[in-house]
């Protein structure tokens, strides 16, 4: 077909625009690189000579080693293309509700994406001037490729069908500026903060939790189980913005892509936003001082003199394989291969498996007052697809088989109790007609658990009572399970804080009305809970309270990544050591004392274990006094030190059951060496989870940039006030005040809270310069700090402890020994 026919046509087929396409790795992110079809070299979604027509395309992606075909959009042809990215739910391939309305609104050719999660509309129109990516929508007309599978979505158009109209309506409800998304008003209409509608949403936007907000904004609802359950979460977000101003939120939530006919019932409307501010904190700056723009760009709050700033949340860090028991790790490395997911995704499961198994039979005793059991929350945060379900498949199956052991067990003495009840029967009579006692009834077997998942609270503590080791409880998505918290007792009840109890293995009464008013009463409640949640869905962990539910969990957090198919597989000789660590954990012998309650085995720390505790104590105390430290962090660092032991019990354990020789159970150096190490995993992560939750504090965003210029100069640092913001400045700081002297007023609020940092005033001649210190020692606590140190402990492999050699931005082990060493004073570093 000639160039001039095939402008007018309808096909894409009959354009010469065709390439290949091969995923490849770029950074670490999976990118479809396009090929020729003709030379098989790179192609460019700008040079016509690299394209080909689509039987070349076709037959060179058959041959060759490439993994599809694709379609190069131009200004010369009639052809769009939508892009849907993650609205597919890979098991059970339902679409996304926010995808289905765009793909009945647009009506014509779609099909899904190579990865099978994602729809790409293809039809005849020209797209508007503006915005073309949002979320997960992406549109193109000219200058990109789209991959083209031929899986057309059944009920969909077979033709590229003619869309003007409908592209134009969808891309101006969802690019056009900003000044267009918000309600036309008469006069200026702000919130009680001074911030008016086109600011809010430039706020919303830029928000830690921005993503969340633009998703939700677009009509995004994905990751949420209902639509009411949507508007809630965005009603919520607008109320902490707008302020408890019922009209501002609805008239907002009208202009946002989750609006529908439901809206306008008044009833439904009122219901959702008073729950929203019912629950809500509402964002606010000084009264009497407007918001304004600094030299910079940024916005300040006029409170602190400081940007409000939104980075990124930390890098995810390697998950320390090499941390884990012995057996743990060929399993990890050949579930990971297989399936394609991040190591932690089967490790942390795997940790809570363990621990079940361990239960109350042991427990650590770090000094007269403190002793530690091995239960632990454990949750991994990822996307759909991730992986994480066959991950943890892996990880629990030796706790599920052995459930299904408990089970068959219980059917066999569920037969001997029938048989014995029928003989009892006879004897009863007899012993009735012969005028003699009746013998002692029969008592009716109960299951053995070692296993449960969706329970509530009342039944969970009913099978606890029969089952004194503990339980592993998993729960596939967490945020199911905050919801499904009190869901009988109209959100009034105690559930929330029974887990609470539950994480520190402490007394449980609860009262059940099956138990004619006598309650259950556990004095040592054994819970080892895992479960996985999607970053959208974090804050529904907290359900708007402040009750430290959240601070007693041990994330993990991951890169996202790309799954591919492997052809590898996970071996049976690997799965047979990790079960038969499993086993011996559980075969462990549990002692009750005369209430029938658990007396677990003390592990005490050998003076070499207990010297590496100590340090990491303080280090984490040290770390809490820092300037910059979040300070919604410091509920999760107080627990981190139990965490510390737990995870050192459950090494020391494992360690020991595998021992081919009898010696005593006691904490080695190097399972807290290991522990160590698994913690500080867990303090990147959990890092990275909270800055998922809502915006820093400004100071502690001055103070980490504070404080790297002053370890820059070995802990002590001279200037005036111009010099150190011009010092930081020249850093990057995001949060630089509007002058020096305002950087003044803030450094002093922000030592103010920082113990760990001194700051004073002197001359430098004629200038006034401020003075500021590090400590090293804060109230007879060793701290690390100066230049290159930090107060992490990176450990030496717990393998091979020839191998001490210290790690970049980590504390030595043996270092440490010695400078535990040269200042002890006799006082205590540590305490509960």
């Amino acid at each position: 077909m000639s160039a001039g026919a095939a402008k007018h046509s309808k096909n894409m087929g009959d354009f010469p625009q065709w390439v290949c396409w091969r995923s490849e790795l770029r950074e670490g992110e999976a990118t479809k690189v396009p090929y020729s079809p003709e030379s098989g070299s790179r192609a460019r979604s700008d040079d016509p000579a690299t394209w080909g027509t689509l039987p070349e395309a076709k037959k060179a992606a058959r041959d060759g080693v490439l993994d599809g075909i694709g379609f190069v959009f131009t200004a010369s042809n009639p052809f769009c293309g939508v892009d849907l990215d993650a609205c597919v739910d890979p098991k059970t391939g339902q679409i996304a509700s926010w995808a289905s309305e765009i793909v009945r609104e647009l009506d014509s050719y779609t099909e899904f994406s190579p990865s099978g999660t994602g729809l790409h509309v293809l039809l005849r129109a020209e797209l508007p001037s503006g915005g073309n990516r949002r979320v997960r929508i992406e549109m193109y007309d000219q200058g990109r490729f789209f991959t083209v599978t031929g899986r057309r979505l059944r009920g969909t158009s077979r033709v590229v069908e003619e869309r003007q109209e409908q592209l134009s309506a969808l891309h101006d409800r969802l690019f056009s500026p900003r000044e267009q998304d918000v309600p036309e008003r008469q006069g200026k209409v702000t919130s009680h903060n001074g911030l008016d509608d086109a600011e809010v949403l430039r706020r919303a936007t830029s928000a830690a939790n921005g993503a969340r907000f633009s998703a939700l904004w677009a009509g995004d609802r994905s990751g949420y189980a209902s639509d009411p359950e949507a508007d809630l979460a965005l009603c919520s977000m607008l109320a902490f913005w707008v302020g408890p101003d019922e009209t501002r939120i609805s008239s907002l939530f009208s202009h946002s892509g989750l609006m529908r006919e439901k809206w306008n019932r008044g009833d439904y409307c009122r219901r959702t936003i008073a729950r929203a501010i019912s629950r809500a904190e509402f964002y606010t700056t000084a009264k009497d001082e407007a918001v304004q723009p600094t030299r910079n760009g940024h916005h300040r709050d006029a409170q602190t003199s400081v940007v409000a700033a939104h980075p990124a949340p930390p890098e995810a860090t390697a998950f320390p394989v090499d941390a884990m028991p012995v057996p743990c790790r060929p399993l990890i490395e050949e579930a990971t291969a297989s399936f394609g997911c991040a190591p932690e995704l089967v490790a942390l499961p795997m940790l809570a498996t363990l621990s079940s198994a361990i239960g109350t039979s042991r427990v650590v005793e770090i000094k007269g007052g403190w002793r530690e059991w091995p239960a632990l929350f454990v949750a991994v945060v990822a996307p759909p697809g991730a992986m994480k379900t066959p991950a943890a498949n892996v990880a629990k199956k030796p706790a599920f088989e052995r459930q299904r052991e408990l089970g068959k067990a219980y059917l066999q003495q569920k037969e001997d109790f029938q048989r014995e009840t029928r003989e009892w029967e006879v004897q009863r009579r007899d012993a009735q007609k012969a005028g003699e006692p009746a013998p002692e009834q029969p008592e009716a077997p109960s299951m053995g658990r070692c296993w449960a998942s969706d329970t509530t609270v009342e039944a969970l503590v009913g099978i606890l009572e029969d089952n004194p080791r503990g339980l592993f409880v998993y729960r596939d998505e967490l945020a199911g399970w905050v919801r499904s918290m009190d869901q009988y007792k109209g959100g009034k009840g105690s559930d929330r804080q029974h887990w609470l109890n539950l994480w520190s293995t402490d007394e449980v009464v609860v009262d059940r009305k099956s138990r004619m008013g006598e309650p259950i009463i556990l004095a040592k409640p054994f819970v080892s809970l895992f479960g996985g949640i999607q970053p959208a869905m974090l804050g529904e962990l907290t359900a708007g309270m402040e009750d430290g539910l959240m601070d007693r969990f041990l994330f993990a957090y991951p890169a996202p990544r790309h799954v591919r198919f492997t052809e590898k597989e996970i071996g049976a000789e690997a799965e047979e050591h990790y079960g038969a660590l499993y086993r011996r954990l559980s075969d462990l012998r549990l002692v009750l004392d005369e209430y029938g309650d658990p007396n677990p085995k003390p592990l005490k720390l050998t003076p070499e274990a207990l010297r590496l505790f100590a340090f990491c104590v303080d280090s984490l105390g040290a770390e809490v006094l820092q300037p910059g430290f979040p300070r919604r962090l410091e509920g999760v660092w107080s627990k981190l030190r139990g965490y510390l032991a737990r995870l050192s019990l459950i090494l020391a354990v494992c360690r020991s059951v595998q021992s081919s020789t009898v010696s005593e159970e006691r904490v080695e150096r190097e399972d807290v060496a290991a522990a160590a190490k698994l913690l500080n995993y867990f303090k990147t992560h959990a890092r990275r989870v909270f800055a998922e939750l809502g915006s820093p504090d400004p100071l502690e965003a001055l103070g980490t940039d504070l404080k790297a210029l002053i370890e820059d100069q070995d802990g002590k640092l001279e200037a005036t006030a111009t010099e150190i913001y011009q010092a930081l400045q020249e850093a990057g700081c995001e949060v630089l005040p509007g002058a020096p002297r305002e950087l003044s007023k803030a450094v002093k609020a922000l030592a103010a809270r920082s113990p760990a940092l001194n700051i004073s005033s002197g001359y430098r001649g004629k200038q006034k310069v401020l003075r500021f210190e590090l400590l090293k020692n804060i109230d007879g606590m060793v701290g690390i700090y100066g230049k290159g140190a930090t107060t992490t402990v990176d450990t030496v492999d717990t393998v091979d402890k020839s191998e001490h050699r210290a790690r970049p931005n980590a504390v030595n082990t043996d270092a440490t020994d010695a400078r535990l060493q040269a200042t002890d004073d006799g006082r205590e570093r540590f305490s509960l």
